[in-house]
């Protein structure tokens, strides 16, 4: 949508919650309006899970040319757990080689389908 031209505007809290919305004089001559601009886009929340003291989080693919995420790290302050992701589900998995007894800084896919893991103690 063009909002263009804008005339004139001003910042305000139309619903009280503390996030301002531009509200513009736009378009010109008899096609002129008002509109009012919000900040980011809708979100339709599918499912929520809370996570106490997570620290970081990566989908792996089970390959590196795969188009798919296959797992989902999560790292908290002391340990890394990783989930596989089959269908709308995620189970635990235990992923060879991985450190699940610290917390994870990075992880990622590498060529020749090997992951990469950095935690506090190495790569």
């Amino acid at each position: 949508t063009n909002l263009g031209p804008i005339l004139d505007f001003c910042v305000v809290d139309l619903e009280r919650q503390g996030q301002g919305q531009v509200v513009a004089c736009s378009g010109g001559f008899k096609d002129g309006t008002l509109r009012i601009i919000r900040n980011g886009i809708g979100i339709d929340e599918q499912a929520s899970v809370q996570l106490g003291g997570i620290k970081g989080m990566w989908s792996l693919r089970k390959s590196f040319d795969s188009t798919w995420d296959s797992f989902l790290v999560q790292s908290f302050s002391n340990e890394t757990r990783v989930l596989a992701i089959e269908g709308e589900e995620l189970s635990d998995f235990e992923m060879p080689g991985f450190s699940t007894d610290s917390e994870t800084l990075y992880c990622g896919n590498l060529r020749d389908d090997l992951f990469l893991q950095i935690t506090k103690s190495g790569a």
